[in-house]
């Protein structure tokens, strides 16, 4: 008897010997950063660019904030980050391709803000700077914030209306009769709008403009009958105008300013270079990026994620009174049900498979978005700008009991 139990023993052993090893990785518990380490404020600073580099359309965000930090470190080197972001968005276009930091924000009545939530894999041996996912949720500030300090300052309202669309026509036909471009220009679409009234309605207009295949050289009767170029030829512009009618002398005055981007703009690649930067290393030394380039680099999948603006509102938004935006599918963000139908992302959706989160040197280990938040007492951060309308909006950390 003493030999059988002995024996039965040994199989025991000598099977959990033969047992594949715990997902370790899948249970290693995640570690809190400080906000203001230098290390981290690089991470978010490439996160950012990569995130501002994946849009389309809408303005560069600029960080305001660390609110969150934690690290899950790589048994196959290198870490993924989880962080959560205060954002502000500036006045460059995302089609300027401009570094953020490149970029001024908005005076405090204009102000978007809001949060990104953004997972990346930082691998400095191996020269990778991935951003996985991210999802950003923004907000005008409340009007009631801004009729409080300054009850004159113009609200921003809806671009696609009427009034913006003909403000937008005529300081285009001032760029067309004033520029030195070889071609005329169509309006795209108006991207930002809002009214003011001094002794006159004065409207304010941000549009977009695509260069048409009508010669300057050529008296155009109407702007509007010109074709368009195709995206891979026509020049892009971003432009800023006004117009400004007086009651009293029945006088109109139009301004407006452009900035012109081609595809080989020096902007767009400085742009590109910044999003693909490592933290403590220099452009000069940078390898080619994404990692298929890179035979020796772990599998990365592409990036997915989305920025949503949601219609001006009373109430103050943010992630910690949005719990249904925390959800994730897949590992994937969702995007909130509530602000409309969300951009189409490239990729099904495949529910997780815990077995499959344990691929060493296959590619980095990605977790559902944490629920809590960075430990560190330095979280969230200093704001980077105090702006004394968005400063009270801002979301606290709750205190730990």
């Amino acid at each position: 008897m003493i030999f059988l139990v002995s024996m039965l023993f040994g199989i025991q052993v000598l099977c959990s010997w033969a047992a594949p090893p715990p997902a370790r990785e899948a249970q290693t518990a995640l570690l809190s950063l400080a906000c203001d380490d230098p290390a981290v404020e690089e991470t978010a600073d490439l996160a950012l660019g990569q995130i501002n580099a994946d849009q389309k359309e809408g303005y560069i965000l600029s960080l305001s904030r660390i609110f969150s930090v934690q690290e899950h470190p790589q048994e196959i080197t290198g870490s993924v980050f989880y962080l959560i972001l205060d954002v502000v968005d500036t006045e460059c276009h995302v089609l300027s391709r401009k570094p953020w930091k490149n970029c001024k924000t908005r005076v405090a009545h204009q102000t978007v803000y809001g949060q990104c939530k953004v997972i990346i894999y930082i691998n400095q041996p191996r020269n990778i700077a991935h951003l996985n996912t991210y999802e950003c949720i923004l907000q005008p500030v409340p009007p009631r914030y801004i009729w409080r300090l300054c009850p004159d300052c113009p609200l921003d309202d809806y671009p696609s209306e009427p009034k913006y669309l003909e403000a937008a026509v005529q300081c285009l036909a001032k760029f067309n009769e004033e520029s030195e471009q070889t071609h005329y220009f169509s309006l795209v679409n108006v991207t930002r709008a809002s009214m003011q009234w001094v002794t006159g309605p004065a409207y304010f207009v941000e549009f977009l403009i695509q260069e048409t295949s009508c010669s300057k050289n050529d008296t155009i009767a109407d702007v509007l009958k010109c074709k368009s170029l195709s995206l891979e030829l026509a020049q892009i512009g971003f432009c800023k105008g006004s117009t400004a009618s007086s009651d009293m002398d029945h006088k109109q005055i139009v301004t407006v300013s452009c900035e012109i981007y081609s595809l080989q703009d020096p902007a767009i690649e400085e742009g590109k270079q910044q999003a693909k930067q490592t933290p403590g290393n220099s452009s000069e030394n940078q390898q080619a990026f994404p990692s298929e380039t890179n035979p020796f680099s772990p599998h990365l999948e592409k990036t997915v994620g989305w920025v949503k603006i949601l219609a001006p509102s009373t109430e103050d938004i943010s992630f910690q009174n949005l719990p249904e935006r925390q959800k994730h599918k897949g590992g994937k963000p969702v995007p909130p049900k509530a602000v409309g139908s969300a951009p189409r992302l490239d990729g099904e959706e495949a529910q997780v498979n815990k077995s499959d989160l344990i691929k060493p040197g296959i590619g980095p280990v990605i977790l559902p978005f944490p629920e809590e938040f960075s430990l560190s007492d330095s979280c969230p951060g200093e704001t980077k700008k105090i702006n004394s309308i968005l400063q009270p909006l801002l979301p606290k950390k709750p205190t730990r009991a």
